[in-house]
This record gives C-alpha cells, sequence and structure tokens, in this order.
C-alpha cells in the first residue's frame, strides 16, 4: 500500500507539473498540447493506481495544492521553454526509473501494470530530450539501474 501510494503521489506531482507548465504562457501551442496529453497519460496513471489502493482496502494518497508543487518544483525559476522541457524531463527520468525499482517490490498483480507505466514515461522521456537536442544515448539499458 504504502509503494502504491507513493507512485500516486509521483503521479500528482507529474499532473501538476505539466499544469504548472501549461499556465506559465512560456510554451507554443505545439509544445503545449504535447504537454496536455502527457499530463493525460499521468492522470490514467494515477486514476490506476488509485484503484489499485482502493481494491486493497487502503486510502488512496491525496494531491497537494498546485502552489505547494509549484514551490516544491521551483516554478519560479523557469524563464523559457528550455527550462520548461528541463524540469519535465527530469521528472519523466525519475518516474521511469522510480516504476523499474518498484516493479520487484509489487506483487504479481501489479507487476504489468507498473511496467505499461515505467514504458509511458521512457516514451516521455525519448520525447522531451530529442526536443531538448539530447544526443541518443550511446549505450543502452538507461533505466532502472
Amino acid at each position: 500500500m504504502e509503494i502504491l501510494n507513493a507512485a500516486i503521489g509521483l503521479e500528482h506531482e507529474g499532473i501538476a507539473a505539466y499544469q504548472i507548465a501549461a499556465e506559465s504562457g512560456l510554451l507554443q501551442p505545439e509544445v503545449l498540447q504535447v504537454g496536455v496529453t502527457f499530463q493525460g497519460h499521468h492522470k490514467l496513471h494515477r486514476d490506476e493506481l488509485i484503484k489499485a489502493v482502493k481494491a486493497l482496502g487502503g486510502t488512496p494518497a491525496e494531491a497537494k495544492k498546485l502552489s505547494e508543487y509549484a514551490a516544491d518544483l521551483k516554478a519560479s525559476t523557469l524563464k523559457d521553454p528550455a527550462d520548461v522541457l528541463r524540469l519535465a524531463l527530469g521528472l519523466e527520468r525519475g518516474a521511469a526509473n522510480a516504476y523499474l525499482s518498484l516493479i520487484p517490490s509489487l506483487g504479481p498483480d501489479f507487476h504489468q501494470v507498473a511496467g505499461r507505466m515505467a514504458g509511458d514515461e521512457a516514451f516521455h522521456v525519448a520525447i522531451l530530450a530529442n526536443a531538448l537536442g539530447e544526443p541518443i544515448p550511446k549505450e543502452g539499458l538507461m533505466f532502472g539501474g
């Protein structure tokens, strides 16, 4: 239950980060649309995790206020689109690694969903890294290590 609620907390943070990005006024419409799409993915992840916690008889972790996430993420330091993309990239990398590390701790009922979520996060990383012009990593096995 604790692990699932920690994952819900990560999803709340991701949803908030994309909301902060959307409201920043720093993104071009086409980039904003990608962020809104990724936010939708995180909402789906959150909802799946909430279902799992409830199925186990627990109480899902609650989201904080958007202003609290903004302070935690130092949103006031975002000055241009690249800053916003770097913030999102860092969070997505962390989320991909978190889901991969959670798989062994979760019961067999949750392995597949955690793996699927890790895949979504890795996809987000690839898109954001490309948008920032980061080179393709020379070495494989870049997540979960």
